[in-house]
């Protein structure tokens, strides 16, 4: 059972981060449309397939390592998260007006909703995981470990069928909350039930089994276009593959223990990243155009290492930026805590 976040994990964030912001940036200039597989392959698109194929772990990453830890529902924690998103969606709609133009009160207004008002499909779907958590922590603590190992392998065969295979539209891609509530659930069975000494035990075991899931996703697609059959969504997250190798990354990490504050200062502030590139203003209006001008200019060679340069400079870009807006919150959680009765009460 964990006891406390150490650097390992806070690293893994950073890592994720960093993948989430590659496939982005891959998405969006280096190789633009890749996720709905383009008829013809070139070699640019081979290293772009390679790039998605070690990078499209990140999100189930991030559940995993929520429901590792049990999310710990709090008024406080709550308020934090969607400070961090208003602060950090208004920075990137006044940075988007400042640079286009087209400033809008009603636009303005609607930020308040920071969680559902910034094309951010991720946030919808984690807040509702927040709020699901005390039921699910419960749910649970109640089962034995056999029972919690059947639930999640029943759940895993509906998911995988129904989710990946039949492609029924409430499970989105793996990109939805009932997707969340599943791999959270393994998490939750990973921090109950698998002991730190047995994880770093097969530490190699673990690094060997997420490069061998990668690849063999990346051979798949290969396997597709050289020989012409159809498969069935390579690139969701609910793909069987994609989900082994996310579990294999977290215990690989798990593995490893070291305390980092260098890391675990970043680590606090690396999911601006995120909001920032993805913000419906700022990074689908005038970023993701400008990755695409400037990617159709370098020579197919240096995409990758472009690739990988820009989004580490984003990555610490973004860090800095919400280090400084942080400042913002930092005044309104002092303010609540001195008027809550105790900082640390639960929703639930």
């Amino acid at each position: 059972m964990p006891q406390n976040r150490n650097s390992n994990i806070e690293l893994l964030r950073i890592v994720c981060m960093l993948m989430v912001v590659v496939l982005h940036f891959n998405n969006n200039g280096a190789n633009t449309g890749i996720v709905n597989m383009p008829e013809l392959l070139t070699v640019r698109l081979t290293w772009g397939f390679l790039v998605e194929s070690f990078c499209i772990v990140a999100v189930n990453c991030f559940v995993l390592i929520s429901g590792y830890f049990a999310i710990k529902l709090k008024w406080r924690s709550m308020l934090k998260f969607y400070l961090q998103c208003f602060f950090i969606g208004l920075f990137s709609y006044l940075a988007y007006v400042g640079i286009c133009g087209g400033f809008s009160w009603q636009v303005l207004a609607e930020l308040l909703l920071a969680f559902t008002h910034n094309g951010w499909w991720f946030v919808v779907s984690y807040v509702g995981l927040m709020l699901l958590s005390p039921l699910l922590n419960k749910a649970v603590d109640s089962m034995t470990c056999k029972q919690l190992l059947h639930s999640v392998l029943l759940f895993s065969l509906v998911i995988l069928y129904l989710g990946w295979y039949q492609k029924v539209e409430p499970t989105n891609s793996g990109c939805s909350l009932i997707s969340f509530v599943w791999i959270y659930l393994i998490g939750r069975y990973i921090g109950k039930h698998m002991t730190l000494d047995y994880i770093r035990s097969y530490r190699w075991i673990w690094l060997g089994g997420y490069l061998l899931s990668c690849l063999s996703l990346f051979g798949l697609i290969m396997f597709r276009y050289h020989f012409s059959i159809e498969m069935h969504y390579p690139l969701d997250y609910n793909n069987p593959l994609v989900v082994i190798a996310a579990i294999m990354l977290l215990l690989f990490f798990l593995s490893w223990s070291f305390q980092s504050k260098a890391i675990n200062w970043m680590a606090s502030s690396v999911f601006a990243a995120y909001l920032l590139q993805e913000s419906c203003y700022l990074g689908h209006e005038w970023l993701y155009p400008q990755m695409r001008e400037m990617f159709a200019y370098i020579p197919d060679g240096w995409r990758i290492l472009m690739l990988l340069g820009v989004s580490v400079a984003f990555v610490l870009l973004s860090i800095m930026i919400d280090k400084l807006l942080s400042m913002l919150s930092y005044g309104i959680l002092n303010v609540y805590d001195r008027c809550c009765v105790s900082k640390d009460c639960q929703v639930i």
